[in-house]
């Protein structure tokens, strides 16, 4: 059970290698904001999320920035830094424009057809050039389901009741096993009588 103080974090990059010999250190953002990293005067590294002054930040190539935290003086430092994720609190992020989510609020999520048949669990999304695809765990072990994130598909996300309600287009989930409502309500109690 969390604490009642205890902070909840987004990852907004990752450490990817040391830049040059004065600590700087080469991040991939993980965010869609421009210039998200220049609006920060910390970050936290790393899973024990430590706090860390930024001194500068610098565009590089494509989705890189050059970062310079106080503190890291050095390549040897700035290499201990590897792989470090850069988070900041919830708290700290950029409101949304309607329908749009964050990738923390999506993955988790059950996933259901508008007639009441569960799909499964969205476990991942992968990011593509031209929309989202919301990676689904389906009741057969191991299998997996890709859902395109359009709005002929997605028809309603309920972050409250951890919902999200599709509507398949034609061939999207016709070699996939889904249980209505009611079968899983009959299936758990079969279970639970049985045991």
């Amino acid at each position: 059970m969390p604490k009642p103080n205890e902070t909840e974090w987004a990852t907004i990059g990752k450490v990817v290698a040391p830049f040059g010999i004065h600590g700087e250190i080469k991040v991939l953002s993980l965010t869609d904001i421009p210039n998200r990293f220049a609006e920060l005067e910390v970050i936290y590294l790393g899973s024990d999320h430590i706090r860390h002054t930024i001194i500068s930040v610098r565009p590089y190539k494509g989705d890189m920035v050059v970062m310079k935290l106080a503190g890291i003086e050095d390549a040897n430092t700035a290499e201990t830094l590897r792989n470090f994720d850069l988070s900041i609190p919830l708290s700290q992020l950029a409101p949304l424009p309607p329908d749009s989510y964050y990738q923390h609020d999506i993955i988790g999520l059950e996933v259901a057809t508008i007639d009441g048949q569960n799909v499964g669990k969205i476990v991942d999304i992968m990011v593509t050039g031209s929309n989202d695809v919301y990676i689904i765990e389906g009741k057969t072990p191991g299998r997996e389901i890709l859902i395109p994130a359009i709005k002929d598909v997605i028809k309603q996300v309920d972050l409250i009741r951890k919902l999200m309600y599709i509507e398949p287009m034609k061939g999207l989930l016709d070699d996939v096993e889904i249980v209505s409502s009611a079968e899983e309500e009959d299936e758990q109690s079969v279970e639970t009588t049985d045991s």
